[in-house]
Order: structure tokens, then sequence, then C-alpha cells
């Protein structure tokens, strides 16, 4: 990949991930009314021109948002059909037995624009920023549909950060997979990047986690 970002700074990328996960957690229970923990299991990077492999070729729910502000670029969901079922089923509590209606729609419509926003704002409030987006368009496609709309515009040297993440409701029987895509204007991204030092973020990331960056500064 031709991007090129200071390894001490991954960690922090990854930081910048887990608050925004918290932050769909969050938003989730304020908007929703839905108390849950969301965990990241893995965080990867990937050219644009994998991620239909990455997604694969069985149809899957996804949600879709271009980035008007910097780092630029698009980020999406995806999510399976029977995880559309259990988030339609939670919100409503009608059964989708017979297929979705009107309501499961609405309701997936909802969750979908709770979690977007809830992502791209946890990692903006951490930077201290904003990143305006709209809507996230809700549509159901295999991988290579799903990544033909959401990366036709994206640059050929950009990267892709591609998360799995657990959403797992309290107090229920229920932990629905989603998987995240976030892919950025190269440019600014690396630039968004190598802006941040370690005392910058030190509002965002703790007192701890910035010591242990600074340690691994100092002995490298």
């Amino acid at each position: 990949m031709p991007i090129l970002i200071d390894i001490r700074k991954l960690r922090i990328i990854n930081h910048l991930v887990e608050d925004g996960a918290d932050n769909v957690a969050d938003a989730l229970g304020s908007m929703a009314g839905v108390d849950s923990t969301v965990k990241v299991k893995s965080l990867a990077f990937v050219d644009p021109e994998d991620v239909p492999g990455e997604i694969g070729d069985v149809p899957l729910h996804s949600a879709r948002v271009r980035l008007r502000e910097p780092p630029y670029g698009v980020f999406f969901l995806t999510f399976a059909d029977a995880t559309a079922a259990e988030i339609a089923e939670l919100m409503t509590g009608v059964p989708t037995d017979d297929g979705f209606n009107d309501l499961h729609r609405s309701a997936l419509q909802e969750i979908c624009n709770i979690m977007t926003s809830g992502f791209i704002d946890g990692i903006a409030n951490s930077l201290g920023t904003t990143i305006d987006m709209g809507t996230p368009d809700v549509t159901r496609g295999t991988g290579e549909q799903i990544a033909d709309k959401a990366l036709s515009h994206v640059h050929q040297d950009s990267l892709s950060i591609v998360l799995d993440a657990v959403v797992d409701v309290a107090e229920q029987d229920t932990a629905f997979e989603v998987r995240i895509f976030l892919v950025p204007d190269p440019g600014a991204f690396v630039n968004l990047v190598d802006k941040l030092d370690l005392e910058d973020v030190s509002s965002a990331v703790g007192g701890t986690y910035v010591d242990e960056l600074r340690a691994e500064k100092y002995q490298s």
C-alpha cells in the first residue's frame, strides 16, 4: 500500500476506533433505548479492490454514507439478513417471519443512522473536530454490488480500515455482528494522522494510554 503512517500512530488509530465503537453504544442507549456494549473484535487494513472479497458473495444488508469533511471518503457497514431480522424485531417487537414490513424497514434505517453517526461522531469528538455527513443509504447486495456503489468515487491509492464488531444487547439473548468499513481520502487521512501528536490526543485517550505511547516513543 502506498500510504505511509508512523507505526506508533497505528495504536492511536486503534484507540480512535474504540472510541467510535463506544459512542455507538452510547448512541444506541440514548437514541434508541437499547442498552448495549460494542466490542471491536479485529481491525485490518485492506486495499479498496479487495473489499468485495472481504464482504463476500452472500447478499448482505449495508448502510453507506459519504464524509463531507476530513478525512473525507466513505463509511459503510454490512450485516447479515439474520442480523437485520434481529434488529428489526428488537426495535419493533414484531416478528419478521412473514418478511419485512414498512415498520421493520423504518426501524432498520433508524438503527443504521444511529450506528453510522455514532461511530463517526465518536471519532470526531476524540479528535476535537467535526465530520459532516449525510443520511446513510440502506441497501442489500453482494460484496461486488455493495463495493461498486460505496467505492465508485474512491481513489485507487486509498486504504480501507475494516472492523469486525459485536453489538451485545444487555439483559437480552441478542448479540449481532456488524462489519465496518472506513475508506478515507488518502491525502486527508495521512494529513490528519500525521498531526496527531501524543499530547494532542491526551484528552481523548486518557493519561495512562498516552504515558504508554510516550514510553514507546522514547524507547524506540
